[in-house]
């Protein structure tokens, strides 16, 4: 599962700054032209910013944000990112509520590992499920609704044209973990099969009496590109945290091997998930 072979350092805070900032112009639909003639920039500027060949100062990235109206957290996050841009290593995003890097990683992605312990992994959550996962989490409901919406968004990439490999793998629990309600857990379980039928999605479910064997303990996404760079991202609550450095990359990229292995295959997975989902509807 995920990329195999050397890697090469990715620093996910340069890459991670200049790719938003280009994502921010795009999302305003301007074009290189237009935003360097407001500031009176050459278009070779931008334009090595954007592409990491430049680093990107406090003073021009407010310069940028203003053009782009970015405010509040969004504005208070990508500055904060200037401090950071060239530490490799770790990447740490606080859970204020502010548009996150992960959507943009995603679609830059050619294969995606996301093991869940205790719960259905975003790229296939049904909106329902989101958002009574949210309701548990006491997040205010317009935030919810906004978060969904992302979360819904996100899961475009996996029926695109050429879409990412995704291999799920799930704890058994996070199968058995009611969420919301019995209905609203059949729904999602029917989802997670139809998603399981693509043919870039492999589903692993780790049963129940074997996870131990690895320490099944923790949650991780792999997200990997192209020339065979990665990144994991670790979710809390409070922050996601995504790590870049190469010893951290293989640790988890071996975890996710050894997880496959005890886990049951992608057919026993289906036929597993196919049961429990049948269970919920009976009741």
């Amino acid at each position: 599962m995920g990329s195999t072979g050397p890697q090469k350092l990715v620093t996910v805070v340069r890459s991670g700054l200049t790719g938003e900032v280009q994502y921010v112009r795009n999302r305003c639909d301007l074009s290189l032209e237009v935003v360097c003639n407001q500031l009176g920039w050459q278009q070779s500027k931008l334009s090595r910013m954007e592409r990491g060949h430049q680093a990107i100062s406090a003073a021009d990235l407010a310069s940028l944000l203003v053009i782009y109206k970015v405010i509040g957290r969004e504005r208070r996050r990508l500055l904060h990112l200037v401090e950071r841009q060239d530490e490799p290593g770790r990447w740490i995003v606080e859970s204020s509520g502010a548009p996150t890097p992960l959507a943009r990683l995603e679609a830059e992605a050619v294969s995606l590992v996301n093991a869940q312990l205790v719960r259905i992994p975003g790229p296939v959550q049904t909106a329902e499920y989101a958002h009574a996962l949210m309701e548990a989490a006491d997040v205010p409901p317009d935030q919810a609704d906004a978060l969904v919406k992302v979360r819904l968004e996100r899961q475009l990439i996996l029926a695109r044209a050429k879409p990412p490999k995704l291999d799920l793998i799930l704890d058994e629990i996070a199968l058995r973990r009611v969420v919301g309600s019995d209905a609203i857990m059949a729904r999602q379980l029917r989802a997670l099969l139809e998603a399981a039928d693509r043919p870039n999605v492999r589903l692993w479910v780790v049963p129940f009496g074997v996870g131990g064997r690895v320490g099944f303990d923790c949650s991780f996404y792999i997200i990997n590109f192209p020339h065979e760079e990665s990144v994991v991202q670790l979710a809390s609550k409070r922050s996601d945290v995504y790590l870049e450095d190469k010893a951290d990359i293989d640790f988890f990229q071996d975890y996710a091997a050894k997880l496959g292995k005890i886990a049951l295959d992608p057919a026993k997975s289906v036929a597993l998930v196919a049961s429990i989902a049948r269970g919920y509807e009976q009741k």
